[in-house]
């Protein structure tokens, strides 16, 4: 038997410390910024065509890429979640096929743009990723800023903040002015605060006050807003978020109890009736303020086997329709999946939704109820948002809510595997007689 000294107290290699995070919150938050479509039209009148400002936000990501890159250690140790590996190849998929356009530069730009997004994703596993809770609370944090520059632009514009309803009902809607956000991503924007915070409160992550403070600006945006999509989203996501995380019978049909008894009351509460409604009649609502036009449209249009697999290429998120004479109307697809057929086709449609089965299995096998409460409530609102929203084509805030759902609860089940390899005892050694 060799018997050894203890080491010399300074000799041996110390763990280095984390470093701080402050860092990689602000890039986080920047990010999220940079994946919200800015657009003109927020200051433009109501009606107005505005383009997004796809330059500025270009530039952001490639400073935040570049910042990312100087600040990550050569050799350092990452994965990817299945969900973003999977994305990857739905992206190389869309690149190669972008080729076969006739103008593939636009597309290759929007897949050159995901991708550096992956790839953030692929640096940021360490730092934030791999502690799913730090990810979540600047997930959260990034939200609450977006939420106090819609604040802000009420403050500091607010003949502006306010968007007339002339074309889908009567009233007005918040939307943001200092980093331009039409009202639904306002009402987005709300919606996950409100769906974080709240989750963040009842597995006390946070406080009384702040998750109050958080809670009642959520709040506030959505109701001013006037975005019904995002109050359903969040409100499935919610449902979700409880049921998943609920062990007794009693929480789960409370759970299904309140959103059902909060539906009934937009029924029979004037005001929240009215707020529902937005002025608009039965034609409008039940076309959901027109969106089934473009559906019937992209759903009888009759297209070339080229096309239906390759689609009308990434960007493509409108359709010209010709009715009468000489009336001519350009209207978003406004649906994911009816969006990602039309610009990228039918093979991108099976690996997104590929994509989203895996994510759902990895926020059912999450072991921590707050991490697999936030997970569920982020794609929750994803899974229910995309049917009346476009987004999961290209790197927008639809698709980050997906990745970020996708990698927290791999995350943390790897990090629970790891602890219990950890906490197992060794076997015992067999003793030769």
């Amino acid at each position: 038997m060799t018997l050894t000294a203890p080491p010399v107290p300074g000799t041996t290699p110390q763990a280095e410390p984390d470093k701080s995070s402050w860092l990689w919150m602000v890039m986080w938050c920047l990010l999220v910024l940079g994946v919200q479509p800015w657009s003109s039209r927020a200051v433009a009148p109501q009606g107005t065509t505005g383009s997004t400002n796809s330059l500025m936000k270009g530039v952001l990501l490639g400073v935040i890429f570049l910042v990312t890159l100087a600040a990550t250690k050569p050799g350092f140790r990452t994965r990817l979640s299945p969900t973003t590996s999977i994305y990857v190849g739905y992206v190389l998929f869309a690149s190669a096929t972008a080729f076969l356009l006739a103008d593939p530069g636009g597309p290759l730009l929007r897949l050159a743009r995901l991708m550096i997004g992956l790839f953030l994703l692929f640096m940021l596993w360490r730092p934030l990723i791999r502690e799913p809770e730090r990810l979540i609370r600047a997930h959260l944090l990034a939200h609450l800023l977006l939420a106090l520059t819609v604040v802000l632009s009420l403050i500091w514009r607010p003949e502006v903040a306010w968007r007339p309803l002339s074309a889908f009902g009567t009233g007005y809607r918040l939307q943001g002015v200092l980093i331009p956000m039409l009202p639904p991503r306002v009402g987005e924007v709300g919606a996950i605060l409100l769906g974080l915070a709240i989750i963040a409160f009842v597995s006390r992550k946070l406080t009384f006050f702040p998750a109050s403070a958080c809670v009642g600006l959520g709040l506030v945006l959505v109701a001013l807003s006037r975005t019904r999509t995002a109050a359903a989203a969040v409100a499935f996501g919610l449902v979700l978020a409880l049921l998943l995380t609920r062990k007794t019978w009693w929480g789960r049909i409370a759970s299904i109890s309140v959103p059902g008894l909060m539906g009934l009351a937009f029924l029979i509460i004037p005001s929240l009736h009215t707020w529902l409604l937005r002025g608009q009649g039965t034609k409008q609502i039940s076309s959901l303020s027109g969106r089934t036009t473009s559906w019937q449209y992209v759903l009888d249009e009759e297209v070339s086997v080229q096309t239906a697999i390759i689609g009308h290429g990434l960007g493509n998120k409108r359709v010209l329709l010709r009715r009468g004479e000489g009336d001519i109307d350009v209207m978003a697809i406004d649906n994911s999946w009816l969006s990602l057929y039309w610009e990228t086709g039918l093979l991108a449609v099976t690996i997104v939704g590929i994509a989203m089965i895996v994510a759902w299995v990895s926020v059912l096998r999450a072991p921590t109820p707050f991490v697999k409460a936030s997970g569920a409530l982020l794609l929750g609102y994803v899974s229910a948002a995309s049917l009346n929203e476009s987004g999961l084509s290209d790197l927008s805030s639809m698709t980050l809510h997906l990745l970020v759902a996708a990698a927290v609860c791999d995350s943390d089940r790897l990090r629970a595997r790891a602890r219990a390899l950890a906490e197992k005892p060794a076997p015992p050694k067999r003793q030769w007689r």
